[in-house]
């Protein structure tokens, strides 16, 4: 059976459990708490040395990074496809999941370390936090914490981030008057692989970026009614209701 070692607020993770409940597959989960280190403990680390989630199990092979796991489940399982079947259209929907990818998962990290992360590391023993921040493999994503944890993350830092999220409202609406979906008239991991994004804004004091988009909102709004959708996202805002 497919086995998803994952987190609840983790982005990355919402996109592969969106992409499994949408095609139906069976799966058992492998939460971790990401704000309690999980993520660097050695069995994980075993598993991915990067300390990143998510991470795909399947029949003996381990896959990591959510659009990779994403474009396997499709390869792998296309009894309900989540890609169109025209190859214009697939192309649309590959630009959209390299786009996530490549500027959303990063553009929301720090408004997300802001409101989510930063607070609750405070509330630690500080040096317990320094001690396990410095086991982060990751150069970048240690040097994230480390600013959440000590000095914070201040407005001018984060106006770039800002800026990319509003950028990835706007192209959302240009894409969504050519049709209903992010690819366009079917529904597919380009809207799976950016709604994980869209949801946090709320977190993040941002959703007026979709309120005042009714393309968006409307996008929105039919997504988040998919059954998938209800069984495996957190509601929205809850990302700093516990450390998950």
């Amino acid at each position: 059976m497919l086995e998803l070692y994952h987190s609840t607020h983790s982005t990355c993770s919402q996109k592969v459990r969106l992409a499994l409940e949408e095609k139906g597959l069976a799966w058992i989960g492998h939460h971790l708490n990401l704000r309690g280190f999980d993520q660097i403990k050695p069995d994980f680390l075993a598993l991915n040395p990067a300390g990143m989630v998510p991470v795909l199990l399947d029949a003996g092979h381990l896959f990591t990074e959510s659009r990779i796991i994403n474009e396997y489940l499709e390869d792998a399982y296309p009894a309900v496809p989540l890609a169109p079947r025209d190859a214009a259209a697939r192309a649309r929907m590959r630009l959209w999941t390299r786009y996530s990818d490549e500027v959303l998962t990063h553009a929301i990290k720090l408004p997300s370390f802001a409101r989510n992360i930063a607070p609750e590391l405070k509330r630690m023993d500080q040096a317990e936090v320094a001690a396990m921040i410095e086991r982060i493999p990751n150069p970048g994503v240690r040097a994230r914490w480390k600013r959440a944890a000590t000095h914070g993350i201040t407005a001018d830092e984060l106006a770039p981030s800002i800026a990319q999220l509003t950028d990835m409202a706007e192209r959302m609406d240009a894409a969504l008057a050519a049709g209903p979906w992010l690819g366009g008239e079917t529904y597919s991991l380009a809207d799976i692989d950016v709604v994980p994004y869209v949801q946090r804004l709320v977190r993040v004091e941002l959703f007026h970026l979709v309120e005042s988009r009714p393309r968006v909102a409307d996008w929105y709004a039919h997504i988040s009614a998919r059954p998938a959708y209800r069984k495996t996202m957190p509601p929205a805002g809850s990302e700093g209701a516990q450390p998950k």
